[in-house]
């Protein structure tokens, strides 16, 4: 019995130092709660899985957006906004990448790129920025031809690919293709009326369905254009 009573007050202790860390990782897995979607008057496109709980990567964004003061863009904004997190899987410390484009009413349009060291709290599903560091960047061929790369690839309509016909038609429904070793892109893009979010991730194995090859396109130009990580061509 006092072996027994023990080991209850070793666990309770355990779970006690847990709870007072940032970076935990609890003996059990206690999901971290979803966002707060904005209630008002603009248009969201938000996928959800059949249980109809919010996507991860969704969820993700939303503690990173957070965590860096962001704005955010399910209130909608002046005159497009679009957000791309980068999230490589490399165990409980990994680094992370946003690029922001933002274009206002006059046409003038900015980017920032802020490069994370992440701590991924597993059994939280909670992703904790150590370490972030801002830079202001332009696309190396300018805007004019960056704006109009965005706009011959249509990137700002693609839909997410759990929900792109031809990849449900190869995994079924609700069955979804992420591999631990590859890299995921989610995207944001806000304007004054509506918001939409969507992700890619396993570019390669997918490269031949036609919206799949339009990110897969625009990824490899965003590395031409911009100071991001270089990974491995297996990354995609």
């Amino acid at each position: 019995m006092k072996k027994f009573t023990f080991l209850i007050s070793a666990v309770l202790l355990c779970l006690i130092i847990f709870n007072s860390c940032n970076n935990t990782i609890y003996p059990i897995y206690i999901p971290a709660a979803e966002p707060d979607i904005p209630i008002n008057n603009i248009i969201k496109d938000i996928p959800r899985y059949e249980n109809h709980k919010l996507f991860t990567y969704y969820i993700l964004s939303k503690q990173k957006q957070k965590q860096l003061k962001l704005s955010v863009p399910e209130n909608g904004t002046d005159s497009l906004l679009i957000r791309i997190w980068y999230t490589y899987p490399q165990g409980i410390y990994q680094f992370a990448e946003l690029v922001e484009l933002h274009v206002d009413s006059a046409k003038t349009i900015s980017a920032k790129y802020i490069r994370m060291r992440i701590f991924w709290n597993v059994s939280r599903r909670y992703e904790i920025i150590n370490r972030h560091k801002d830079t202001v960047i332009t696309p190396k061929s300018g805007w004019m031809s960056f704006m109009d790369t965005i706009k011959n690839l249509k990137i700002t309509k693609l839909p997410t690919i759990e929900f792109i016909p031809k990849y449900t038609e190869i995994n079924g429904k609700n069955n979804f293709d992420y591999p631990n070793d590859k890299l995921t892109i989610s995207v944001e893009i806000a304007t004054k009326k509506d918001y939409r979010f969507f992700q890619y991730c396993n570019l390669n194995k997918y490269n031949n369905i036609d919206e799949v090859n339009r990110m897969y396109r625009f990824e490899l130009f965003m590395r031409e254009q911009f100071p991001l990580v270089k990974i491995d061509k297996d990354w995609y």
